[in-house]
């Protein structure tokens, strides 16, 4: 990688600017009243729902129920997926089959049609990308000819809707995690939107050790004053990483989020009290509104040579990122986070051989980068995000 050059050595140092990845939280979040009654929104409405850590964990006693039900089960998968949700599905005995996404990270209809008649899968995963939706009207109809049930993946949706319902009530089941959205420490809903599985209301889950409540909580809160005060974020950065070595030393378990990988010894966590009593003092509808708002700002200030993934932003998409495409991820994102831009590397790698994979799906693997669109940011972090983005070298820009 090209080394960071003089010009974007000082704008990083006169700027004084960073920018995180995701949301973070404040003292203000745990003690602000809750929003007016009324206010709440699908998934958090559903009457099916059922909280869990983590939504790979979510996925595994869903599969692993449905599993004990049909010991055969058969599972139509996109090929451009996380890797967590492929583990969970496997683990719990299920046989996977997949279908390819285009470049925009949609599936198509015909394609999927064409695979559920060679594979006759008794299950079609489908996963919103972004906050995007997959054309759900047409995929509804080949289930329901089909006799297919679907589970909707909305762990990069949550607050996304359409014009026929919110994305993860079209489905028989959806699965959502909250943190990466939300400013939580930990937790995912699992909703039941058709029959209910017995084996999953009657689910005991266990709560997890304080050390990763607490150390993810300390994060959130130092990312928070690091995107206003980016100096004494960082000293406090240092302070937290200090802790967490001791915590290591200790011997201290703890359960990370947004990690890639399977433990089925934590499939049985709790979402901690903490994530729920935040969740009752969000507004949702402020989330939304900000995270429209800074997609829409960041795209009229990005150059127009900045490749975008989508083209627009739909009518009532929750945009998790601003995704765009780079010729070199690593060292773009790389070169981004010398200048106080927190870039995301988005699903590098297949957890299954590769072989799987269509070409847009490998594509989308090497090229997508993620820029921070998040409800923390304001208009100066998104000038600072467009600013050092279409400074990058051409050579990075694919």
């Amino acid at each position: 990688m090209a080394s960071m050059t003089g010009g974007a050595a000082r704008t990083m140092a006169t700027s004084g600017l960073f920018v995180p990845t995701y949301q973070g939280l404040s003292a203000v979040d745990f003690v602000r009243s809750a929003p007016a009654a009324g206010t709440a929104c699908y998934p958090f409405t559903a009457a099916g729902r059922l909280p869990f850590y983590r939504a790979r964990n979510a996925i595994y006693h869903l599969f692993a129920a449905l599993v004990a039900q049909n010991p055969r089960l058969t599972v139509l998968a996109p090929d451009y997926n996380s890797g967590n949700e492929i583990l969970a599905i496997r683990a719990a005995g299920a046989r996977i089959e997949y279908c390819p996404v285009d470049g925009q990270m949609q599936l198509d209809p015909d394609t999927v049609e064409r695979l559920c008649a060679l594979h006759k899968p008794d299950l079609l995963y489908v996963i919103h990308y972004i906050g995007w939706p997959q054309p759900m009207p047409a995929l509804l109809d080949i289930c329901r000819r089909r006799s297919v049930v679907m589970v909707e993946d909305c762990a990069l949706s949550l607050l996304s809707d359409t014009s026929e319902g919110p994305l993860g009530s079209f489905g028989d089941w959806s699965v959502f995690c909250l943190y990466k959205t939300l400013p939580l420490p930990n937790g995912a809903l699992l909703v039941q939107n058709r029959a209910k599985l017995e084996t999953l209301e009657r689910l005991q889950l266990r709560q997890t050790g304080s050390a990763s409540v607490l150390g993810r909580t300390a994060e959130l809160l130092v990312q928070r004053i690091r995107g206003r005060a980016s100096r004494v974020g960082a000293a406090l950065q240092i302070v937290k990483r200090g802790m967490g070595r001791a915590a290591g030393a200790l011997e201290v378990r703890r359960a990370n989020v947004g990690d890639i990988g399977f433990a089925l010894d934590e499939v049985d966590l709790a979402m901690s009290g903490v994530s729920a009593r935040l969740l009752e003092r969000l507004d949702f509808g402020d989330i939304r509104r900000r995270r429209v708002d800074n997609y829409r700002l960041l795209d009229s200030l990005l150059a127009p040579t900045v490749p975008r993934v989508f083209s627009e932003l739909p009518d009532g998409v929750c945009p998790l990122f601003f995704p765009i495409l780079v010729r070199d991820k690593a060292a773009a994102a790389r070169m981004l986070q010398h200048r106080g831009v927190d870039a995301l590397e988005f699903w590098n790698e297949s957890m299954e051989s590769g072989r799987e994979m269509g070409p847009h799906a490998l594509f989308l693997r090497k090229h997508v980068l993620e820029l921070p669109i998040h409800q923390d940011l304001g208009p100066r972090h998104l000038a600072h995000i467009a600013e050092e983005v279409s400074a990058l070298s051409p050579g990075l820009v694919a």
